[in-house]
Formats: structure tokens, C-alpha cells, sequence
């Protein structure tokens, strides 16, 4: 019988069973093999504008984007490059740019026997890694050709020097990952778990690469570390967690959270495209309703969350980052984006590969790898809070629903004739009595809601005010720079179906002699029954709870946003769907936005989506008076 297992060395041990018989005599029975390991493998992926960088300081560029590879004292000799760049070429890496060279002998203070020439240089490469971390480009082979990308009719003599220096300046190139493998060590060393931080922490400092490749959008470096295999301990059976402990659990979450926006508020500031911003803000949102739902299971021994929630974001997250230029000139915003991505492929490769490594997704561990993308930040990033965030309002385009409307519809008699029914808002006195009208309104619409629960002799007036609160809501909300005005009616009936729906119209309830706002055991509050913990930065929170105009302001701005994401486009087969995919997408999330079409629904959902949809037709008919039975009678 011979056993084999592989060693973190990578040897084999074996063990006779002679071996064994021999020993037995002496009383002794002796293994002492390597430990066993598992090797993890991620990526450290620099992108191609980073080595393009590096290599024109290497070369010394000039103003202009001129690089000169070679010059004699005489001026007799030259080679210089212009507007480098560096590109993917079948596995390898090209250097290519505009060139010119000349070359001649200096006599007599003339240059006899010039032969100049012009065109481009192309120089391609190997990248190669090697244990001291510095990636370099072997294997040269260059290419001349002319104005008209075409090889034939260079002088040998001008070959001669192109091919000579040009190689040997780009063979002494070498970019330097040391500093990054340094910050990688520090970074993931913080999740190393109390229990097994000591393995871990050794696993790390023998990180190496084993492999590089040339991908189209970088060079992908392969690191490997070797995790010492320790089978999991025994678990028994676990006491329930005390008050304290419940509360430790609860922060730990709202770390993640913290966490999470602050990566996504510094990743949308970092590009101006609107489609990449809008799936940040797809992906924070999923986040959160997935947060919701953890808090509603409570703790679940053994379980951490925040390790949970971090591996199921992180793939999205990293390709949505991968999809954001890099800053021109902004050499140490790369690296730090190199080290971020890098980090969070290394403890999602160990979670999958080697679970019981004891990884932790510590407070100090999170803190430093969301400083990874800024180091300059002098908050914390992880704090919680629930107050307005002006920064996530402003990058998302969101509005606090006090604020003045987008726009104004002018009164039917200041209408020109062929004009379009929106006017901007303007801060001229023309339109600041219209301004200061609709923003009583709207704040007289909240007071007069003020802690209102209808009774059957009300609610009539009841839902006349609230109707009057929801039309207002969406007047002040629609701009037809972002929503096209054909779906204006649909949004209004959308508004009022989706308050009907949620919470028949009511922002307040009485619990025995008291009177508060309405909440749902998921959290949801008032009118438009808004999740504060989805929604925290967007809006105030005590507002929500408190004012109705407040909270159906915010659900209008929420359901906009939904429109314009999901039911617009929805819209193209029939036009009603807009209706049909923008309610799930409020109801349970962003990616249920198709639930109404889908053939596999839960009950549940099949049940709500049905009863929507028999509102908004009900409202779509004018028969939203009827709305009157739900209410308290």
C-alpha cells in the first residue's frame, strides 16, 4: 500500500508498507511529511495604459509625446518615437508609434553619408515575470515599414540602428509589481481569521506568480498561494446569541453596507458614462434588498454574511470597475484600482478554493481595502448612516422630494402658439410667484396629511387629498428631457395603482391610542412603502416616517427611476408593460423587473403582480374612487 498526497512544496510523500513494519519494532511510528496545501490562484491584471505609461517614462518622453531613443554627440545619429502606444498582438505585446531615424558620420563638423528615414516602428515582445516581480519584454523582434504602413525599400544602414537601439532601450524596461505584491501581503493579512491568522499569514508571504498571459485590456499576472489544509473542527450545537452578540452582528452588516456605498459612490464619480453609473446603482440596490433579507432571517449559526455578500457582488462589481477608463496621467489611481481588483479576486479565489482557511471579513480589513481606492479619504468609509448623502443624489440623479419641481407647466393662457408644454424653471421673477405656489401647495399637502388616519365620515376628503398629493408628486417629478411625454398619463395612473397597492393610500396608522406611521415587517414605511435601509443616502429618513408629501415624493422619484430603467424599454412589445416591469422592480428589486412575464413565479409574487395590475387598470379607468374600500371603516 502506498499513499500519496501532495505537499505545499509541491513533492510527493510515500510510505512504504515495509517501512511501516520497521518501525513497529521500535514502538515508533514516524510522518513527518510537508504540510498539506491548497494552492489558490488569482490575478494581478495591469492594464495596457499602465505599462504604455511606465514605458514613456522609461523613455524619457518629451512635450509633445516625443521619445528619444538615441542620439550621438555628434547629431549625426538619431532614432526618436512619437505618440507610443502598447497593444495585444496574437499573445505578445506590440510597441508601436511614429519614427524617424538618421544616421551618417560626422566629419569636419559635417554629416557625411546620411541615409534618413521616416514611417513607423513596431516592437514586439514577450512579457515575462520572474521571482524578483519585475515584469519585463523578451523575445524583441522589430518591424520598420513607411508612411504607407509598407515594409519594402529601408536602408540597411537605418535597420542597422532602428532595430539596435530601439531593442535595447526597450529590453532594459522593466515594470516593478513589488510595491503592489507588498500592498497585497498588508491588505489580505487583515482578513486572516484569529483562529488561523498564522497559516494564512504564511501562505502570503510566500506569494508568488506562476504565470502571465496577454489579455486585450491588460497583461493578467497568475499569483499563487499555498493554504496549509486543515480539516474543520467538530461543531456542536449552538447556543443562541445573546442581546450583544445580535448587536455585533447588526454592525457588522451595517460595516458591509457603509462599505459597499462608499465603493460605489467612488467608482461612479470616476467615470462620467450614465450606463456603467446606472449598473453601480443596480448592483448597490440588489445589495441592499439581498441586506434586507438577511436581516429578516436573523443570524444562522457558523454563517458570516458579510463574507456572503461580499462574494455575491464581487464578480459583478469587478467587471463594471474593469469597465471604467483609467485616468489619463493618473499612474497611482491605476495601480490603487490594480491592488483593489486584485484583493477582492484573492479572498473571493480563497473562499471558493479553500474555505477553511479562516478568512474574516474583519472591520480593519474592509476599512483598508476600501482606502485601496483612496487613500486620501479622511472619514471612515464604512460608516453608517442614515442621513442624505448629497454626493449619492447627485451622481445617481436623484432628487429630495422638497426640492422645487424639474420643471413647470406653463398655465394654458402663457402658452405660445406650437410651443412644447414644459418650461424650464428659471430663477428670473417671472416664474418665482409659479415657484413659490407649488411649493406651498406641496408642503400645505404634507401638513394637511399631518398624522391623518381616515375614518368611514372622512375619507372621502381622505383620498381627494391624497389623489391631489400623488397627481402633484408626479408633476413636480416629470421632465421630458429624461422621460419622453407620451408615458406622462401612464406614469400619474403608475403612481396612484402603486400607492393603492402598497398601502392603500395611508401614512398613518393607530395602535391602540397612538398614532404613528404605517410599517411593514420588512421595514417599509408610509405612503409608498419605501425600504429605508434600500434606500439610505437617498433620502431623510424621519421624513419618510413622518410627512406623507415627503414620502410619496421619494416613491415618485423611485418609481421614475424604475420607469425609465425598466418599463420604457419593457414598453417597445406593448406599451402597457412599462406599468407591468416597473412595479416588481419597486416591489422586490431590480432584478425582478421581468417577473410579470416570466412562467415560473412563486404564488406569492404571481398573486401581488395580479393584484397590481388590476389596480392600475382600475386607475387607468377612472375608477380610482374605489380604492375607498381598503380603507379603515
Amino acid at each position: 500500500m502506498v499513499v500519496t498526497m501532495r505537499a505545499r512544496a509541491g513533492s510527493s510523500v510515500s510510505i512504504g508498507v515495509l517501512r511501516l513494519f520497521l518501525l513497529v519494532p521500535l514502538g515508533v511510528l514516524v510522518l513527518a511529511p510537508a504540510a498539506l496545501a491548497t494552492e489558490v490562484r488569482f490575478p494581478l491584471s495591469v492594464e495596457h495604459p499602465v505599462l504604455q505609461s511606465a514605458l514613456r517614462k522609461h523613455l524619457r518622453e518629451q512635450s509633445g509625446g516625443t521619445l528619444e531613443l538615441w542620439r550621438t554627440a555628434d547629431g549625426c545619429g538619431s532614432l526618436v518615437m512619437r505618440e507610443v502606444t502598447i497593444q495585444p498582438r496574437e499573445g505578445r505585446l506590440r510597441i508601436s508609434g511614429r519614427s524617424s531615424a538618421e544616421a551618417g558620420v560626422a566629419l569636419f563638423g559635417v554629416c557625411w553619408g546620411s541615409v534618413s528615414w521616416e514611417g513607423y516602428a513596431d516592437i514586439v515582445g514577450r512579457p515575462e515575470i520572474g521571482p524578483d516581480w519585475r515584469l519585463r519584454l523578451v523575445d524583441l523582434d522589430t518591424q520598420l515599414y513607411d508612411l504607407n504602413r509598407q515594409s519594402g525599400g529601408i536602408a540597411e544602414a537605418v535597420w542597422a540602428v532602428v532595430r539596435g537601439f530601439a531593442e535595447a532601450q526597450i529590453g532594459r524596461f522593466a515594470f516593478d509589481l513589488a510595491p503592489q505584491a507588498a500592498e497585497l501581503r498588508a491588505l489580505l493579512g487583515l482578513f486572516a481569521g484569529q483562529t488561523r491568522s498564522a497559516a494564512l499569514l504564511g501562505a502570503l508571504q510566500a506569494m508568488r506568480p506562476v504565470s502571465i498571459a496577454v489579455e486585450p485590456e491588460a497583461v493578467r499576472v497568475t499569483l499563487a498561494i499555498d493554504i496549509p489544509t486543515v480539516p474543520p473542527a467538530p461543531r456542536g450545537p449552538e447556543a443562541a446569541l445573546t442581546p450583544a452578540q445580535v448587536k455585533r452582528w447588526e454592525a457588522a452588516l451595517d460595516r458591509w453596507d457603509g462599505f459597499l456605498g462608499f465603493i460605489v459612490k467612488n467608482l461612479a464619480a470616476a467615470t462620467p458614462d450614465p450606463a456603467v453609473r446606472q449598473e453601480l446603482l443596480d448592483l448597490l440596490l440588489a445589495a441592499r434588498h439581498d441586506l434586507v433579507s438577511i436581516l429578516g432571517r436573523g443570524p444562522e449559526p457558523g454563517a458570516d454574511p458579510v463574507k456572503a455578500l461580499f462574494v455575491s457582488v464581487w464578480s459583478r462589481l469587478r467587471a463594471i470597475a474593469r469597465r471604467i477608463p483609467l485616468p489619463q496621467g493618473d499612474e497611482g489611481r491605476a495601480l490603487r484600482v490594480l491592488v483593489f481588483l486584485s484583493a477582492g479576486d484573492a479572498l473571493a479565489a480563497i473562499d471558493a478554493t479553500a474555505p477553511s482557511a479562516g478568512v474574516e471579513f474583519s472591520a480593519d480589513g474592509l476599512r483598508r481595502l476600501a482606502k485601496t481606492l483612496d487613500p486620501a479619504y479622511v472619514g471612515d468609509p464604512l460608516e453608517y448612516s442614515e442621513q442624505p448623502d448629497p454626493k449619492l443624489r447627485q451622481l445617481f440623479r436623484f432628487r429630495d422630494p422638497d426640492a422645487p419641481p424639474r420643471r413647470l407647466r406653463p398655465k394654458p393662457a402663457d402658452k405660445p402658439p406650437g410651443s412644447g408644454s414644459w418650461r424650464w424653471l428659471a430663477p428670473g421673477a417671472a416664474y418665482a410667484d409659479e415657484i413659490e405656489a407649488a411649493q406651498d401647495e406641496w408642503l400645505g399637502l404634507g401638513r394637511r396629511l399631518d398624522r391623518w388616519v381616515p375614518i368611514m365620515s372622512d375619507s372621502r376628503a381622505y383620498r381627494d387629498t391624497v389623489d391631489r398629493l400623488l397627481t402633484v408628486a408626479a408633476e413636480r417629478a416629470l421632465d421630458p428631457d429624461i422621460l419622453d411625454e407620451r408615458y406622462d398619463r401612464l406614469f400619474h395612473n403608475l403612481l396612484k395603482a402603486v400607492a393603492w397597492q402598497e398601502s392603500c393610500w395611508r401614512q398613518f396608522v393607530r395602535r391602540g391610542d397612538a398614532v404613528t406611521f404605517l410599517l411593514s415587517q420588512t421595514g417599509d414605511v408610509g405612503l409608498m412603502q419605501i425600504n429605508i435601509r434600500v434606500w439610505r443616502g437617498f433620502f431623510h429618513p424621519d421624513k419618510l416616517r413622518w410627512n406623507a408629501a415627503y414620502n410619496a415624493g421619494a416613491g415618485t422619484e423611485i418609481l421614475l427611476h424604475h420607469l425609465i430603467r425598466y418599463g420604457v424599454p419593457e414598453s417597445r412589445a406593448r406599451f402597457d408593460n412599462a406599468a407591468r416591469a416597473t412595479y416588481p422592480a419597486y416591489n422586490g428589486g431590480p432584478a425582478r423587473y421581468r417577473r410579470y412575464r416570466l412562467a415560473q413565479v412563486p404564488p406569492t409574487s404571481r398573486t401581488v403582480d395580479r393584484a397590481f395590475w388590476e389596480k392600475y387598470q382600475a386607475v387607468a379607468s377612472g375608477r380610482a374612487h374605489i380604492m375607498e374600500a381598503c380603507l379603515p371603516r
